[in-house]
Order: C-alpha cells, then sequence, then structure tokens
C-alpha cells in the first residue's frame, strides 16, 4: 500500500514538473511516466487521463486556498489590513501554483466546477464579514460604495493577468525567474495601494 502510494505521489511531481515545462496543452503523457521513472501503462493504471492527472493535482490545492480566502474574507481586521493580507496570500500561492488559472477556466469551459458550488463561493463572498465592511465604510463615507465583486475581481485580475503573462512579461522586462518573483512580490504592495487609493477616492 505505502508503494503504491509512493508511486501515484512520483507520477503527481513528475506530472507538475512536465504540466509547468510544457503547458497543460504540450504535456504528455510519456514525458510524464519518463519523468516519474515508471511505464505509461502505470500511468493510466492511477489516472485515466492526462485531464484526470491535471486535475488530481490542482483540485485539492485550490479547494485549500478557497478555504483560506473564506477565512480571509471573515476575519474582523481593518479594511486596509485585508486587501493586504488576500494580495499576499493569494501571490504566493499562484506563485506556487501557476497554472490554477488554466485548471479553473477548463473546468467552467466543461461546466465541470462544482467545487465553486460545493464551497458555495457566491453564499461565502455574499455573507462575509468583507461585504458589509465594505458597506458600512461606505455608510461612514470613508470609502466609496462599491460592489464586493468589483473589488474581489480587480484583486484578483491583477495578480492573474501577470501569471498568465509571464512569458510576454519576461521577455519585455528581461526578467529571469529571481527577477519576476521580484516583481511580483513588488505587486504585493502595489496592488493594495491602488485598490485602496481607488476605494478612497469619494
Amino acid at each position: 500500500m505505502a508503494e503504491e502510494v509512493d508511486t501515484e505521489s512520483k507520477i503527481k511531481e513528475a506530472a507538475k514538473k512536465v504540466f509547468l515545462a510544457q503547458g497543460y496543452e504540450g504535456a504528455k503523457i510519456r514525458q510524464i511516466a519518463e519523468e516519474a521513472g515508471v511505464n505509461i501503462a502505470l500511468v493510466n493504471y492511477y489516472f485515466r487521463s492526462k485531464d484526470q492527472l491535471f486535475k488530481s493535482i490542482y483540485m485539492d490545492a485550490f479547494r485549500d486556498f478557497l478555504g483560506r480566502l473564506a477565512m480571509m474574507l471573515e476575519e474582523q481586521v481593518p479594511l486596509e489590513v485585508k486587501v493586504w493580507k488576500i494580495v499576499d496570500q493569494y501571490t504566493d500561492f499562484l506563485i506556487d501554483n501557476p497554472l490554477i488559472p488554466i485548471f479553473v477556466l477548463s473546468e467552467f469551459r466543461r461546466g465541470e466546477a462544482t467545487f465553486f458550488k460545493d464551497i458555495d463561493v457566491k453564499g461565502i463572498i455574499a455573507t462575509s464579514y468583507f461585504t458589509k465592511q465594505l458597506a458600512d465604510e461606505a455608510a461612514k463615507g470613508t470609502i466609496r460604495s462599491i460592489q464586493p465583486l468589483q473589488v474581489i475581481f480587480t484583486i484578483i485580475g491583477n495578480i492573474v493577468f501577470p501569471i498568465l503573462a509571464k512569458p510576454v512579461l519576461s521577455y519585455v522586462g528581461t526578467l529571469d525567474e529571481t527577477g519576476f518573483r521580484q516583481f511580483m512580490e513588488e505587486r504585493k504592495r502595489l496592488v493594495p495601494e491602488m485598490v485602496m487609493a481607488y476605494l478612497r477616492q469619494v
């Protein structure tokens, strides 16, 4: 049993390397098998297809992050601190899991993103302390009135796009891996500042 778990883990780790290097479309089961040091039949034994292997790698990671995001939205800390924490943790998560946006979009295209419903993302946002916080601050006149989704997706878009555009960004900015990470670290400061500057323009 322990050997099976070890083999499955080896295949997952190998697949993650190949997916990151080749992209989802470019990755081949043969490459994954070679990276893991196993034959193709063994990969197919544990995972029926490349798609199932891809999902098995990223489903748990994304569910875990959604759970952490829900907790952050409920934290009763100042709004600026909350925005900073969301940006900080979401940036780190995507740097470690850069294929997550592709995974999420591919699930939605197939109409199979049931984890969003299972976790009730819509309900989490609608009933969160974050939503109440935005309404309360707007009522006090400290920030402009705004839909919570506008804030959340402004944050997400500002983090996801550089991850998706990494090859172009790295070329235009002449960035190696270290340079790209430094660029994203700088965005951890810039994105919260931009979001809060907009919110405070009342």
